[in-house]
């Protein structure tokens, strides 16, 4: 008799083979897929192999720490030619059975070849996590499992309250600077190594390309009423970073009724970028806890910026949105939205960033909690915009009647 895991464990490979057979390239197809592959192993999963699954990945994690955190990564020869564990020791001043117990781990989950005993050569995988590309994603996790690790401490020595407070987060106590009464970004500006923070900023670029912009709301459908209003801005991007938003939305309308584009940010952000990179867009420094100083624009859109946030200071920014906009002015927020109940293997990075802006005294939301910001700001919800896969959506909101 055929056992009841096993039962289950076919059931799914069948649906994995269909999937395969049907496959194609199209990141919603590739998210099913691999989920469909992490049900078949789960099916099969006793309590011992989670154990030992977690296990895994953690040691593997801390390998590619240590590789990247003492630079023998960045000391490998880039053109794919070997090295030898001797070798690495010498460059990196580290003892050489450090590289050895690392690279073993490494080399065990496919990243790196092994060329000959204790020899080693970048592969396809290695080369994805080179620190100015994706590997600034994982860099920049790693210090989301600082403040994890510190997370039980953290709580046993801290009030309740000071969890939503930004110069008190977990974050800021896992690097044992909460007496410099700064937040943890503003810790990353004053951060005496360059090369941290530009891990920080390739991984805001990196990450974007995660999430999609466009494909909810519909922008182009607009057109007759911004050219109706030329003289009104078409969208302002608060906390626009680089502008990858103003970018996708502008080339998603084909450039389509000479729409002024405005993107703000800190001064830390806009005084880095290079106005001839931006043509026919505005840069401009804000300071979303100031008044916005552009009225009644067509749309004013904040992607990936509330979460950073709890309610009470989110209401902050939007009342001063709110403030600004005309009677058919839009407030468009893009950001990820938390399904009121938890299903088993989807949508699982929203549970891990949510976790992680816990640190960082973020948070992503629920339907009812935007709702609550919209309204106490004097805004009422029109429509949400879901995104082909993933939990991101467009939440269109408009001055309450």
């Amino acid at each position: 008799m055929t056992p009841p895991k096993v039962s289950r464990a076919l059931e799914e490979a069948r649906k994995l083979v269909a999937d395969l057979e049907a496959y194609e390239d199209s990141p919603l197809n590739h998210q099913a897929v691999m989920k469909q592959t992490e049900r078949v192993r789960t099916a099969l999963q006793e309590p011992m192999d989670l154990i030992t699954h977690m296990v895994e990945f953690l040691s593997f994690g801390g390998a590619v720490n240590t590789i990247l955190g003492i630079r023998a990564y960045h000391s490998m020869p880039e053109d794919g030619s070997p090295i030898t564990a001797e070798d690495l020791a010498k460059l990196t001043n580290v003892a050489v059975t450090v590289i050895h117990r690392t690279y073993r781990v490494a080399v065990n989950h496919g990243v790196f070849t092994e060329t000959a005993p204790d020899t080693y050569a970048h592969n396809d995988l290695s080369r994805s996590l080179n620190p100015k590309g994706l590997g600034s994603f994982f860099m920049v996790m790693l210090e989301f499992t600082r403040a994890w690790i510190h997370l039980p401490d953290y709580l046993k020595s801290h009030q309740r309250d000071d969890i939503f407070d930004l110069i008190k987060s977990p974050a800021v106590y896992s690097v044992g600077k909460e007496e410099l009464g700064k937040s943890y970004y503003e810790l990353l500006e004053i951060d005496p190594d360059p090369e941290r923070r530009e891990v920080w900023n390739a991984n805001m670029f990196m990450v974007d390309q995660l999430m999609p912009i466009v494909g909810m709301f519909p922008f182009s459908s607009l057109k007759n009423e911004v050219e109706r209003e030329p003289e009104r801005p078409f969208l302002v991007d608060i906390g626009a970073g680089r502008g990858q938003s103003c970018f996708a939305i502008s080339k998603d309308i084909n450039g389509a009724f000479e729409a002024k584009f405005i993107l703000q940010d800190l001064p830390g952000v806009i005084d880095n970028l290079k106005p001839e990179e931006y043509l026919g867009m505005e840069l401009m420094t804000y300071d979303a806890f100031t008044p916005q100083p552009v009225k009644n624009a067509h749309i004013y859109f904040m992607r990936r910026f509330l979460h950073d946030f709890y309610t009470p200071v989110c209401i902050e920014f939007v009342k001063n949105t709110a403030l600004a906009m005309g009677p058919s002015s839009r407030l468009i927020v893009c950001d990820m939205l938390i399904p009121d109940k938890v299903e088993v293997h989807e949508n699982m990075d929203i549970y891990w960033l949510d976790f992680a802006l816990l640190c960082m005294s973020g948070q992503e939301k629920k339907k009812a909690t935007f709702i609550e910001i919209f309204d106490a700001a004097g805004l009422e919800l029109v429509k949400i915009y879901p995104s082909a896969y993933g939990a991101t959506v467009m939440l269109e909101a408009k001055l309450r009647k």
